[in-house]
Order: structure tokens, then C-alpha cells, then sequence
């Protein structure tokens, strides 16, 4: 992990952070002033996952990108309610377009140029989203959203006092909502629109679809028909109650437990859907706090030897 460094000027406390602890705790828990280090970190790891991301696209540019592969025309598009595809590139152009979101990555990760780095790789995000629909899938929606949402909100200021960055709560709350409201809104549909609640044979029933693995074909032979039922309660109950076990703060290593380990069993069972567990994942850093980041930091560095991790330092 590199030195958190940024280009935001230093600034000193200004009259407005003077008078914000009279503000109600609530506000300043939504608009206040916080440590910025939970959302650097997010926004290295989500860059991270959109690398990932862009480089598994990237790996069948001729048929994603160019005209040698199949891509809907406007009546097409149409007819499945799709706007207007955007236009195909030639190989250089693909090779350019892999250039700018390597080059807008790196900036982001070293937090130089931080503006136009989220400019650049939302207008990235958002030609990847419009050229061919039916490759962005949900996964690339998120990248959309997530770097309008950091465009759009407060950037980084240097705490004057203290020299660390600070950011406003607004991004981190927005991002920190949405993830929330994906696993609700799933729960949601599954219980009320689907028939999770209905049945105790559902997640076995998609289980033996034909996006299933080798795992999930394992798995159907030999676990017993409680083993389905259980997982399926586990998932409906983690995905409505997700806004109780992410915002209270004593139930989030149930909520990243039951997270990390959804996401894990999903990326086993079903074909390609990895890299959408690598992107939820990287939300889960906004609900650490700089405090934990540090406590985990010192834990590594007497591991580990402080020679060695010196020149890793995180301020």
C-alpha cells in the first residue's frame, strides 16, 4: 500500500469546523467532517476491482469493442428498450481506451489530479456501459454510479492540525447507502416478488440452472435438501436486515461474515459472477473506521518488523 498522499492544499480549521459541535449529532454523522482514510481506501480497491473488471472485458476486445464481433444495431437495441449503442472503436482505438483507464487508475491510486481521474473514469465507465449493454451487465453499473457519486460530492482537505486528509461524510454515506439498499432491495424482491418465501426448494431449483459450476453440481449430489433450505434463509435474512447489520456498528462482523461468505458461494456455484463479489467487496472497506485501519496497521507492522513495513506507511 503506498503513502496516502494527495494534491488538495493544506488548509487550516476555518470558522464553519469551529462551530460544527454544536451542530445535532445526526447532521454531522451525514454532512460532517471525517477522516478521509476509509474512502481512500475504498476508492483504491473499487479502482481495483474496475481494473479487473475492464481487463476480463479487455481479454475479447475484438468481439466487445470492434465490428468484428456481434453487436446490436438502433432497431434492436429498440425493440429490448436499449438506447442507442454507442460507436465501436478500431484496435488503436481499443488500445487507447485501455491506456486512458490504466493512466486515470494510477492517478486515482495516488490521489494526483483526483478530479479528473473520476472525470475520466466515468466517461469511461459510461462507454463501456453504452457500447454493448448486454457485456456491462449490473457490474458496470456500479462503476457509473459510484464515480458520479465521488465526481459530484466534496473532495479531500488537509486537516490543519493534525496533516491527515478529511473528507465529508456526504460520498461516504451516499456509497455506504447504496450498498445497502442493492442487498435490500434483492432481499426484498426474493421475499415479497419471488418465492423464497413460499418454498424451501428455491435456491436448489437456480442452483441447477445451466450457469452452474462443477462445485454446484458437487454440491447437488451429496448436501442434503436442509443444507439448501439453510443457505436460503441465511441469504433472505442477511439481505433484509442488511441495513441493521451494516449502519449498527456491533453487528457488522455478522454483516461482513454473512457478506463475504454470500458472495463467496455465489462466485463457486455460478459461472463468471467472481468479479461482481470482488466489486461489493470493495464497499465493505467505508464501514471501517480510520481507527480500525490504524489498529490493523500497527498489528502488521509487529508482524511483520517495522523495517520492513516503513516504507508502507499509511498516515
Amino acid at each position: 500500500m503506498t503513502t496516502m498522499q494527495d494534491d488538495t492544499p493544506d488548509v487550516v480549521t476555518s470558522e464553519a469546523d469551529k462551530s460544527a459541535p454544536n451542530c445535532p449529532k445526526w447532521v454531522l454523522a451525514l454532512v460532517g467532517d471525517t477522516e478521509a482514510l476509509p474512502l481512500r481506501v475504498f476508492e483504491s480497491l473499487f479502482t481495483g476491482s474496475f481494473l479487473i473488471w475492464m481487463a476480463h472485458c479487455f481479454l475479447e476486445w475484438r468481439e466487445w469493442l470492434t465490428d468484428w464481433g456481434f453487436h446490436l444495431n438502433a432497431r434492436e437495441a429498440d425493440v429490448l428498450y436499449h438506447s442507442v449503442p454507442f460507436g465501436l472503436l478500431s484496435p488503436s482505438g481499443v488500445v487507447e481506451l485501455g491506456l486512458i483507464i490504466v493512466l486515470a487508475s494510477a492517478a486515482l491510486f495516488f490521489n494526483k489530479g483526483r478530479r479528473l481521474a473520476l472525470l475520466v473514469l466515468l466517461a469511461c465507465a459510461i462507454y463501456t456501459q453504452g457500447v454493448d449493454r448486454l457485456v456491462a451487465t449490473t457490474t458496470n453499473k456500479f462503476f457509473v454510479s459510484v464515480y458520479a457519486i465521488l465526481l459530484l460530492t466534496p473532495g479531500y482537505a488537509r486537516d490543519g492540525v493534525t496533516g491527515r486528509l478529511k473528507v465529508s461524510f456526504i460520498a461516504i454515506r451516499v456509497i455506504q447507502t447504496t450498498l445497502v439498499l442493492q442487498y435490500f432491495a434483492s432481499g426484498w424482491a426474493k421475499a415479497f416478488v419471488g418465492d423464497w418465501l413460499k418454498y424451501n426448494d428455491v435456491l436448489s431449483t437456480i442452483i441447477q440452472g445451466n450457469f452452474r459450476t462443477d462445485f454446484a453440481a458437487w454440491c447437488l449430489r451429496l448436501l442434503p435438501a436442509w443444507c439448501w433450505t439453510a443457505m436460503q434463509w441465511t441469504t433472505l435474512l442477511f439481505e433484509l436486515e442488511a441495513p441493521a447489520l451494516f449502519f449498527i456498528k456491533k453487528f457488522r462482523p455478522i454483516a461482513f461474515l454473512l457478506g463475504i461468505g454470500l458472495h463467496l458461494m455465489i462466485a463457486l456455484m455460478m459461472e463468471d459472477l467472481i468479479l461482481f463479489g470482488v466489486v461489493m467487496w470493495s464497499f465493505y472497506a467505508l464501514f471501517i473506521t480510520a481507527d480500525e485501519y490504524r489498529w490493523a496497521w500497527d498489528r502488521l507492522k509487529r508482524l511483520f518488523g517495522k523495517g520492513r513495513a516503513a516504507a508502507l506507511e499509511v498516515r
